[in-house]
């Protein structure tokens, strides 16, 4: 069920685990192609986190049927340019990406954070803000990303600037009460 302006958290996977994005440009090409897409469809990035073989998105869409379109927009035209540059035949991609609609709003900025500390879960690196492939420095420091549109509930967390990114950075600090389940789950059902 799609739905006009929904919010939903995509995962895509590279197939057999492939670090499709951990290859020159690998990461710069899906970022080009998230800028591109957002002028080719109407639809919102709030929070992300490209790992070296998946990814994680937190968005916003304005046509609810239009987030097939985008997702096959994203994940074919990076495949072309991976198959392209890397003499590759197959599939790139594990399946189906997943989509879930975010009904809850509490979950909202649950599902952000859970997103931003992939780097962490996964020992890419031990501190958030050494990572340069997610939305977590735009929210924790200001830093400029113009991939970026505004939290709805970002704004909620401080009264101005500098109290928001301190309290936004201790939130997303704290391994969330359901950060295992959440991953547990998704292991089992998607990957």
């Amino acid at each position: 069920m799609f739905v006009d302006g929904g919010y939903y958290h995509l995962i895509a996977r590279g197939n057999n685990r492939l670090f499709i994005f951990a290859v020159p440009g690998g990461f710069d090409t899906f970022v080009k192609l998230l800028q591109q897409s957002k002028k080719k469809y109407k639809w919102k990035l709030l929070h992300y986190c490209l790992m070296t073989n998946h990814i994680h998105l937190l968005i916003q869409i304005e046509r609810g049927n239009e987030l097939a379109k985008l997702m096959q927009y994203l994940l074919f035209e990076y495949s072309r340019w991976y198959r392209k540059g890397h003499q590759y035949i197959g599939h790139l991609w594990q399946g189906r990406y997943k989509s879930e609609l975010i009904e809850n709003e509490s979950y909202f900025l649950e599902c952000g954070r859970y997103i931003e500390r992939n780097p962490v879960r996964a020992k890419i690196v031990t501190k958030l803000e050494n990572y340069q492939w997610s939305s977590y420095r735009h929210y924790a420091f200001g830093e400029n990303d113009s991939l970026i549109d505004a939290d709805p509930y970002y704004e909620e967390l401080g009264k101005d600037t500098l109290t928001r990114q301190k309290n936004y950075r201790d939130y997303v600090a704290l391994e969330g009460p359901y950060d295992q389940v959440v991953d547990r789950t998704l292991v089992e059902t998607y990957f």
